[in-house]
């Protein structure tokens, strides 16, 4: 097999690709994506606890501490201990984190506009599906060699 037919190598090399261009063009506003992807999860739900955001960004709790401290150092959110169990953390936006919204919001929209350029709405559909079929087969997998 050719490396460029190797699944893992295609899906590595277009997220690298992608997250580079995200990275520079959010940049302005000194958001990396994955703080991004943090920070649309509290535009959503605001008041969540850091295990539900690891949950949803699938991602492990010792990382999602970390893009935590970065976004608290930026003063674009806040932690607080729950006040019926203060070993829990919940995690709020602040001002300015409400205030990134828009302007990150439609860098975002632009930037999957324009990487995904030459794609109707029916292949996108196609896209997902089939990047939920690899990875519903890569859990399975992992589910079943463990």
């Amino acid at each position: 097999m050719k490396l460029q037919e190797c699944i893992n190598f295609v899906l590595t090399n277009a997220q690298n690709t992608v997250f580079s261009y995200f990275k520079k063009e959010l940049s302005g506003l000194d958001v990396t994506p994955i703080q991004y992807a943090t920070l649309k999860c509290l535009w959503e739900q605001d008041g969540q606890m850091p295990s539900q955001l690891a949950e949803t960004l699938n991602l492990d709790s010792s990382t999602v501490t970390g893009i935590l401290g970065r976004l608290e150092d930026k003063k674009l959110i806040s932690r607080s201990f729950r006040v019926d169990d203060r070993r829990k953390v919940i995690v709020h936006l602040t001002d300015e984190g409400r205030a990134l919204e828009q302007p990150v919001s439609e860098i975002i929209e632009r930037l999957n506009r324009e990487v995904t350029a030459g794609l109707s709405p029916q292949e996108m559909d196609v896209f997902h599906h089939h990047l939920q079929v690899i990875s519903d087969n890569a859990a399975a997998l992992l589910r079943n060699h463990n």
